[in-house]
């Protein structure tokens, strides 16, 4: 078995949530450690509490992986352990372990925490809630002598280009007749120094997303055998893959707001759910977002859904709920998302196993659930 450093695993969580999909106010990524020390058990949970620290120095953790950032909106003017946020990044630091979070960047990427709570509910054709953004695309186009169209097609391809919803190898090629002079110094796949080249060519174009297109040329050129490769970038008006945050879908059948409200309260294991709306309503497309999402309430309003699930919500949102006639389940901020924790744990391991770490992951057994009721 192989030995892992916290920026390996720093390196898978950003295959499994990229950073650059976090919003711009957020913190996400390593908030204490060493990128250099080795890890050999990874701690998951939601929160880093003073509890999780304490079962991460029980259990011999080397890091915690967290969905809430550790030190988000904290302005550190100290750290000391007379103080609870300067006890537990001392605890942290004198114990050697690490702590790394991916948030909003977990919440907008698919299979993350919106995901998993609508698959929960079984929620069907989801979309986005509200989009965050869409990454630009580019057209690549190449002169390619015949003989190699093939081979610079699949190479292009197996880079990253040619993907159009959910189609791949997208691309488009026509015939026609290329001229070029090699001159002095120059090493010809066709054609001699000094005389003017005719050749059969083709026009071979395709889609590429930007952040793909390097990695889509180097490919190109090293499939292509002309030393000298011509080809051109278009930026497109289009726009590629979105991502956003919150989800909104339907119910494979309408159901009472009272049975839903229930079903859900059973499945996120809540003794009650604060509700909003007319019970008899029935249920059938249903926005959603973990966390404090009753920003999105209107977003959730205006797509048509007939009921909303986040945390967090408040008097005067619950009374525009109640004003547009949509149906409100305050689940909880914590049970929105601790849904997520046993998800990284599995993929966690998964990526340890690929490559041969010797990493053990495990779940935190710390109920971090802040409310209880009578």
């Amino acid at each position: 078995m192989a030995e892992a450093k916290v920026k390996d695993m720093m390196a898978v969580m950003e295959e499994i949530a990229p950073a650059h999909l976090a919003e711009s106010w957020d913190k996400p990524g390593l908030a204490v450690g060493n990128p250099e020390s080795t890890v050999k058990r990874i701690l998951v949970a939601l929160d880093v509490t003073k509890e999780v620290i304490a079962e991460a120095i029980e259990k011999q953790a080397d890091m915690i992986v967290t969905h809430h950032p550790f030190l988000l909106f904290r302005k550190l003017e100290s750290i000391t352990a007379d103080t609870p946020l300067g006890r537990r990044i001392y605890d942290l630091i004198v114990h050697n372990i690490a702590a790394f979070s991916a948030h909003t960047n977990l919440d907008i990427v698919k299979g993350g925490t919106n995901d998993v709570l609508a698959e929960l509910i079984g929620l069907q054709n989801t979309e986005l809630l509200e989009e965050t953004e869409s990454e630009d695309l580019e057209k690549i186009v190449v002169y390619v002598p015949m003989s190699h169209k093939e081979q610079v097609r699949n190479a292009m391809c197996e880079a990253g280009a040619g993907c159009i919803g959910h189609y791949a190898n997208c691309t488009f090629s026509a015939e026609g007749e290329g001229t070029f002079l090699p001159l002095a110094g120059t090493n010809p796949y066709l054609g001699q120094q000094g005389i003017l080249e005719r050749a059969k060519e083709v026009r071979l174009e395709t889609v590429v997303p930007a952040s793909k297109v390097q990695q889509v040329l180097q490919a190109m050129k090293q499939a292509h055998p002309y030393e000298e490769v011509a080809y051109d970038r278009f930026l497109l008006q289009q726009k590629g893959k979105a991502e956003g945050i919150g989800r909104i879908g339907v119910l494979e059948k309408a159901v009472p707001f009272v049975e839903f409200a229930e079903n859900l309260r059973q499945k996120l294991g809540l003794s009650c759910i604060r509700l909003t709306g007319d019970k008899h309503a029935m249920i059938k497309k249903v926005g959603l977002c973990t966390g404090s999402g009753a920003s999105l309430l209107e977003a959730a309003i205006q797509k048509g859904a007939d009921a909303y699930l986040t945390g967090d919500m408040k008097f005067h949102e619950a009374q525009r709920a109640v004003e547009a006639s949509i149906c409100v389940a305050d689940v909880t901020h914590y049970a929105s998302e601790v849904l997520i924790v046993p998800v990284l744990q599995k993929k966690l391991s998964q990526a340890a196993k690929e490559h041969h770490w010797d990493v053990e992951v495990i779940c935190s057994d710390i109920d971090g659930q802040t409310f209880w009721s009578l």
